[in-house]
């Protein structure tokens, strides 16, 4: 399953999206609303995992393109955990039951 992560920051995008990877998922990161939508919009994402650091206006147009898609969308929310143990905890388990 193709996977997009958006986040407000880089290093924690790169990190999730190295951990999802490890755990079989082709995985793309992004940090802006627009470029997260254009690969939504390209076909072929499964799911989208939005950040915690994303803003109201954001989540609203990138839940818009995920359901134009069909795209399961998971909501982050670290809120201080370590990144990678946190998305093989809380994230992976969800897109795995997505893909279901």
């Amino acid at each position: 399953m193709t996977v997009v992560v958006i986040g407000r920051m880089e290093s924690i995008v790169s990190s999730a999206v190295t951990v999802l990877r490890e755990e079989g998922f082709d995985a793309r990161g992004v940090t802006g609303t627009g470029a997260a939508i254009e690969l939504i919009d390209g076909g072929g994402a499964g799911a989208l995992v939005i950040g915690g650091g994303v803003g109201p206006l954001a989540r609203r147009k990138l839940r818009r393109a995920a359901a134009r898609r069909s795209v399961t969308v998971i909501q982050g929310a670290m809120r201080g955990q370590d990144v990678r143990g946190y998305v093989r905890q809380r994230i992976v388990p969800q897109l795995r039951a997505a893909g279901d």
